[in-house]
């Protein structure tokens, strides 16, 4: 079995773990995360929704917040799931933008916080890229750590089921 063969077997995984951050962040705002303490976790402004791994169907993208999550949550009832999206993190008071992507489990790109500014002598700028690097650190612990909890519920032989109906339940409410 080749790589791209694989991938397409197990993009499924990828669809539910966005979908499960976004009900996430509806529905508990976040969650507790070893080292990093409380991580919230919102929505930004683009999602990409498609059809769940072996349905036919278009691809909605949404752009916007208030009208395109109803049209979102309307695409999620028909029984699409969540392609990409752009996901905000909450760490330690600092704000972390992120665009993932279901195919892959990747991120696409990573907007960290403003570092503070060093001055221009070697010794500054070397703390700014050490800065920097802790920040890109937390933002794949916190990432990391919602993944593992996603997983450990999904894969559950109790947690797995009720964590389904939960996900088709808050799926079917009005936005």
């Amino acid at each position: 079995m080749d790589l791209n063969e694989l991938l397409n077997q197990k993009i499924f995984l990828g669809q539910e773990f966005l979908t499960w951050l976004w009900h996430l962040s509806e529905t508990e705002g976040g969650a507790e995360m070893p080292e990093l303490n409380w991580v919230e976790v919102s929505l930004g402004e683009r999602m990409v929704l498609g059809p769940a791994m072996g349905d036919e169907g278009a691809r909605i993208t949404v752009s916007g917040h208030e009208a395109s999550v109803a049209e979102a949550r309307e695409a999620l009832r028909q029984g699409k799931l969540v392609e990409s999206l752009r996901l905000g993190l909450e760490i330690h008071g600092e704000e972390y933008w992120l665009n993932l992507d279901a195919a892959e489990l990747g991120i696409k790109s990573l907007k960290l916080p403003s570092a503070a500014r060093m001055g221009e002598d070697p010794e500054g700028l070397e703390g700014l890229v050490l800065e920097r690097v802790a920040m890109m650190e937390s933002a794949l612990k916190a990432l990391e750590g919602l993944f593992k909890r996603f997983l450990a519920q999904r894969l559950d032989s109790n947690e797995g089921p009720e964590l389904r109906k939960a996900l088709a339940a808050w799926a079917a409410e009005e936005a």
